[in-house]
């Protein structure tokens, strides 16, 4: 077993890991939100019973406590950069004002849990921002026991934490995958693009989650939570475009590499506002959302222009169906923010993991084809059979197989003609002829080379030997295969139009020679190579 099957073994290997993990953590996900549990039941939210709004941007809260709710014992409540104080009458019993140090003038998103004292009448909560843009903020407030209510939110929240670590996960396996693959290969970094993006968004979310809140008991540990989610977020953007140019093949060099730049200078300009106290990250928040959505613009935008030039694939189609479910997703997440001062929870998380399943699958697949190829150009290096310009089997590969294959009952086979390549090496150049024969070769790959094997048996003759065809619906493939012609025309690659001419033969019981059955296909293909060029 060489190096390639070997990768390829742990490749799957680690596959079929990541699924079983999954499905773990779906279990327990299952386990942890059961409804039938007590503590989930009581969850309710305590209003205040007075709300006063101060001229600085603080807000006081009242809650009378009645003797059912004192003898319950906690106040808990959410709060996200804001400072805390909580008294009864003239005694403090609560205080959150540390700052986060370096990482920032504020004490990121809490969840503060406030024991009351016996025999409290009256509890008074005072939030002060730590910034401008915090102020105003009222969460949900619970009165009860302290454990009941940790458990409640950590059960309540918990299939939110479970999607973002599912993005995580399918970040690290796809990235891992291309780690496995792509030297050996030659795979581009559409992968690589997409597990990083997909790692810094389940870094994100995951840290975004109520359970990340609970979990960070130590105030300097939420300020950097703070942190790490703001850098996240001003990344992100610079992952996402790189694999959307790498995945929609857009040929543009310059407009994407001023995004980037941009994303990456925001990137240093605002974490330098932040580090010198002048304009910390949640103030310059709006200026990561305007990134984002100039990036799917960006995106509409060329989605657009190749469904107007007729440039629609199969990767194109993929991505809209996906896009539908990241511009979604987004909306919801920013709208949310600014309406509510937080951030969406499952339905957001499952529409950016359905985003990442849907394309990264497409990726897998070009990859695997890709993987294919690449495997099957070296075992032909060996014997010198392929064909070096296009990977395809060449004429001692073809000669060999009608030499020592006897038994050629029900087998197809299709022959292929290009039109017009010596005029297109005449008028312009024998590099625009090798695109012109690499890019035909392609398209005849995908659409035949799954069901038999693939043959450069001329300069721009090229066949394809289909077993077991007798059923085989040759003309829907046909038809398929001079869609993709058409689309490579308007796309403007080659600078002369291509056209490729075909026929097929069924051998009978009565052949001996698939010469003979080639001759037949031969004699469809001249015809159809007339009718294309308006002879008949």
């Amino acid at each position: 077993m060489n190096l390639r099957q070997n990768k390829e073994k742990n490749a799957q290997q680690m596959l079929t890991g990541v699924i079983l993990t999954l499905f773990i953590m779906l279990l327990l996900c299952t386990i942890f939100t059961n409804q039938d549990a007590a503590s989930v039941s009581k969850l309710k939210a305590r209003q205040p019973d007075k709300i006063q709004y101060l001229d600085d941007g603080m807000v006081l809260l009242s809650f009378n406590i009645n003797r059912n709710e004192n003898s319950r014992g906690s106040l808990v409540f959410f709060t996200s950069h804001q400072h805390v104080t909580v008294f009864t009458k003239n005694n403090v019993i609560y205080n959150l004002d540390d700052s986060g140090g370096i990482w920032g003038h504020t004490t990121g998103n809490v969840w503060n849990f406030v024991k009351l004292p016996a025999y409290t009448e009256t509890v008074i909560v005072r939030l002060k921002p730590c910034y401008p843009e915090t102020a105003g903020q009222i969460e949900q407030y619970y009165i009860g026991t302290g454990n009941e209510i940790y458990t409640g939110i950590l059960r309540q929240s918990m299939p939110t934490f479970i999607a973002s670590v599912f993005i995580l996960l399918a970040g690290f396996f796809i990235t891992c995958y291309w780690v496995f693959i792509h030297n050996s290969s030659h795979i581009d970094g559409t992968l690589f693009y997409l597990g990083i993006f997909s790692i810094l968004l389940g870094l994100w979310a995951t840290n975004e989650t109520d359970v990340c809140s609970l979990m960070l008991l130590n105030r300097r540990s939420s300020a950097f939570a703070a942190f790490a989610a703001f850098m996240f977020l001003m990344i992100m953007p610079i992952p996402f475009l790189m694999f959307v140019k790498s995945f929609l093949e857009i040929n543009d060099d310059k407009i994407w590499k001023i995004f980037c730049n941009l994303c990456m200078l925001q990137t240093v300009v605002c974490s330098l506002l932040h580090f010198t106290g002048f304009y910390e990250f949640r103030r310059s928040v709006w200026i990561t959302h305007l990134s984002i959505c100039i990036v799917l613009i960006y995106l509409i935008t060329v989605i657009i222009y190749k469904i107007i030039k007729k440039q629609a694939d199969q990767r194109l189609k993929v991505c809209m169906a996906a896009l539908a479910f990241v511009v979604i997703a987004t909306i919801v997440d920013i709208a949310s923010y600014y309406k509510t001062r937080n951030n969406s929870g499952i339905w957001g998380r499952l529409s950016f993991l359905v985003f990442i399943i849907i394309l990264g699958l497409e990726s897998a697949r070009q990859a695997v084809a890709s993987l294919k190829k690449g495997r099957r150009i070296e075992e032909l290096e060996q014997f010198a059979l392929n064909d070096s310009m296009t990977g395809f089997y060449n004429r001692n590969a073809y000669d060999y197989f009608i030499y020592n294959e006897k038994n050629i009952k029900n087998y197809m086979v299709v022959t292929f003609d290009l039109n017009n390549l010596k005029m297109c090496n005449d008028n312009y150049g024998h590099s625009s002829g090798d695109a012109y024969i690499i890019h035909s070769a392609h398209i005849i790959e995908t659409t035949f080379d799954r069901f038999g094997k693939c043959y450069r048996i001329g300069g721009d003759e090229f066949c394809c030997l289909i077993p077991d065809a007798a059923e085989f619906q040759i003309e829907r493939f046909i038809q398929k295969m001079q869609q993709d012609i058409a689309i490579l025309n308007n796309k403007n690659i080659i600078p002369t139009e291509v056209g490729i001419a075909c026929g097929y033969a069924l051998a009978t019981p009565d052949d001996a020679d698939i010469e003979k059955v080639r001759e037949r296909a031969d004699e469809m293909m001249y015809h159809n190579k007339k009718v294309l060029k308006g002879l008949i």
